[in-house]
């Protein structure tokens, strides 16, 4: 399984947002977006999952 993170757009902070996914379905759905509350500025944001860090893969 991988984590998800993201950059907030407001303070370019890397950020968890508590997904977790296979890599076979993160690629499947690549184009998809996620909203999600985002930690760093409390704000709400929507990525496209092709923007997303993969942590652990690195």
């Amino acid at each position: 399984m991988e984590r998800l993170h993201f950059a907030c757009p407001k303070t370019g902070q890397d950020i968890d947002v508590g997904i977790d996914s296979e890599l076979e379905t993160l690629l499947r759905i690549r184009s998809n977006r996620v909203l999600a509350r985002c930690p760093a500025c409390g704000e709400r944001h929507e990525w496209r999952v092709r923007e997303a860090r993969l942590p652990e893969a690195a």
